[in-house]
């Protein structure tokens, strides 16, 4: 079994966590929705670092930070736009429509 190598593995990853964790402090709603939105801000720098420092042209470290940063915004902008259009309940009519259900209330 390998050694865990804490600066392989951990240290490259912090720059997107600061920024997620960074992003939290503008961001408004229950502590289980800012933690998911923390996950998602850690996951989106931790898959999509690489490909926009290579586009931006600026450092890792940096491209970690922007877009674990801005991902928490996109998540947050996702969740208001799903309660102010109440798109949970579209959502399952629709998922009942498609699986041949009788509309909610029918049954």
């Amino acid at each position: 079994m390998a050694d865990f190598n804490w600066t392989d593995q951990v240290l490259p990853k912090l720059p997107g966590l600061l920024g997620s964790a960074g992003a939290l402090l503008w961001i408004q709603g229950t502590w289980p929705r800012k933690v998911a939105m923390l996950v998602l801000g850690v996951a989106a720098s931790a898959y999509g670092t690489a490909d926009f420092a290579k586009m931006a042209g600026v450092s890792e470290g940096l491209a970690g930070f922007v877009v674990g940063l801005f991902s928490m915004t996109a998540a947050d902008w996702c969740f208001r736009a799903w309660d102010q259009f109440a798109l949970g309940p579209l959502l399952n009519e629709w998922v009942r429509k498609k699986l041949g259900l009788a509309p909610k209330g029918d049954a």
